[in-house]
């Protein structure tokens, strides 16, 4: 058998075997990194135990429980589906003698925060940056651009072969999805470095404003000198003190996201841990075995052509 494959190997010109190898040993390297990069997603999801809204630490956390909107529910661009988080991509046939590929030509995702509530309390959820698996996903065919499902083509589209030139995908997590985020948790902490900030935005309106600096004015000379500044000053710190009482008043939400580490980032999901986990092992193996046969063929290749 190593005769035959030999003799196959050594078959092709010295030049496109090399670049045959070239390919293969590129996709190997290609394929190990990603299975790296699934069996740290693995080891990530295995080692962070669950948390609770309510008495979860800062830092990385693992919450599960049901998307909640925060705000107005967005809008699927292609299905007009209420959601809180879509992502689409919309892709072009394109043919090219016998040959046909999918060439994609418009993509996006939302990135409004939403929320997710264990029961113990709500968290918004940051979906800028993150790694998102979503199981409900639609894909469908059109006879135009962003032609949503069930569009029928005309006459002339079916009988020219149109009818599926186009083809788009929709991704979206809707209210009360179970749900699974693995990020960076951070409660805001007001203090006085915000309500410094508040009464600096405060001094800024009011230069901006004539008849703000008009009232300024006490001895009508037509300027602020460092009297009128000063009280200026005091009542922007009285009414931004005011403003920080109000919002103490207030419990301030969490948020789960992007934390400092580049290296990690969110991971959201739709359903339940468990589903998650089988996932990335099935995910996992079904790489290391990829990779296991291309660094094989790489690394046999030459030795089978340079002995043929």
């Amino acid at each position: 058998m190593l005769e035959t494959l030999a003799d196959a190997l050594a078959q092709p010109p010295a030049e496109q075997f090399w670049i045959g190898w070239t390919i293969v040993t590129a996709a190997a390297l290609f394929a190990l990194r990603w299975t790296l990069g699934r069996y740290h997603d693995l080891r990530r999801v295995t080692d962070t135990p669950t948390a609770r809204i309510r008495s979860a630490a800062q830092g990385q956390v693992e919450l599960q429980g049901l998307a909640a909107p925060h705000q107005a529910p967005l809008l699927a661009p292609l299905t007009g589906a209420p959601c809180l988080w879509y992502r689409y991509r919309i892709e072009e046939r394109r043919d090219s003698g016998r040959q046909q590929r999918w060439v994609k030509v418009e993509a996006d995702s939302s990135e409004a925060p939403f929320l997710i509530d264990d029961g113990s309390g709500q968290c918004l959820v940051d979906p800028r940056g993150a790694q998102i698996r979503c199981h409900r996903a639609r894909v469908w065919y059109g006879p135009h651009r962003g032609a949503p499902p069930g569009t029928a083509p005309s006459a002339w589209q079916q009988l020219f072969g149109g009818a599926r030139r186009w083809r788009m995908r929709e991704e979206r997590i809707e209210h009360h999805d179970l749900l699974y985020v693995l990020g960076h948790l951070e409660t805001p902490r007001r203090g006085p470095e915000a309500r410094d900030r508040l009464t600096r935005a405060l001094l800024n309106r009011w230069k901006r404003d004539p008849e703000r600096m008009r009232a300024l004015d006490r001895n009508g000379d037509g300027e602020i000198d460092l009297d009128e500044w000063e009280r200026a000053r005091t009542k922007a710190a009285r009414l931004a003190e005011h403003a920080e009482r109000q919002l103490a008043a207030t419990p301030p939400r969490p948020r789960v996201g992007r934390g400092p580490d580049p290296r990690l980032r969110p991971l959201i999901a739709s359903g339940d841990e468990a589903t998650l986990i089988d996932q990335l092992q099935w995910r996992t193996a079904a790489g290391a075995i990829l990779t296991g046969l291309l660094v094989l063929g790489s690394a046999l290749a030459p030795a089978l052509r340079l002995g043929a």
